[in-house]
């Protein structure tokens, strides 16, 4: 009977991890938002606010995306904070290309690249890296 209780113990932690099943992910996403991602300090350091602001839009759009999907995933609430965050971050660098400070902009791009790998640690499979 311990047994039973101990297996059925670890089961359902075993739902509540970041092991759980995310091929319904859209990877072609992800893999536009790794490209854009590589590309937007480069873009905010070279004072080009236009491609600086479109990578922006394709960021902010993959953290709504991400949050959204993530909240319908149980026990993945650090994910949807770390999308969450991510999002502040982009708005952040947004409002900085806006009055021309790429200095801060190009602080927080870094800071919002951080965020993105802290969420490829917990999430991302082992075998897409």
């Amino acid at each position: 009977m311990a047994w039973a209780f101990g297996m059925s113990l670890l089961a359902s932690a075993a739902t509540a991890t970041p092991l759980s099943d995310y091929r319904d992910y859209d990877d072609d996403l992800m893999r536009d938002l790794e490209r854009t991602v590589k590309f937007f300090e480069p873009d905010i350091t070279a004072q080009n606010a236009d491609a600086a602001l479109e990578d922006a839009e394709v960021l902010a759009g993959g953290f709504r995306y991400t949050e959204d999907y993530f909240r319908r995933k149980p026990g993945t609430e650090d994910a949807v904070e770390i999308s969450r965050k991510g999002g502040k971050l982009i708005a952040e660098a947004r409002a900085s290309i806006g009055k021309a400070d790429f200095e801060a902009a190009a602080a927080t791009a870094r800071e919002a690249t951080t965020v993105c790998k802290s969420c490829h640690d917990i999430y991302k499979p082992r075998l897409a890296r």
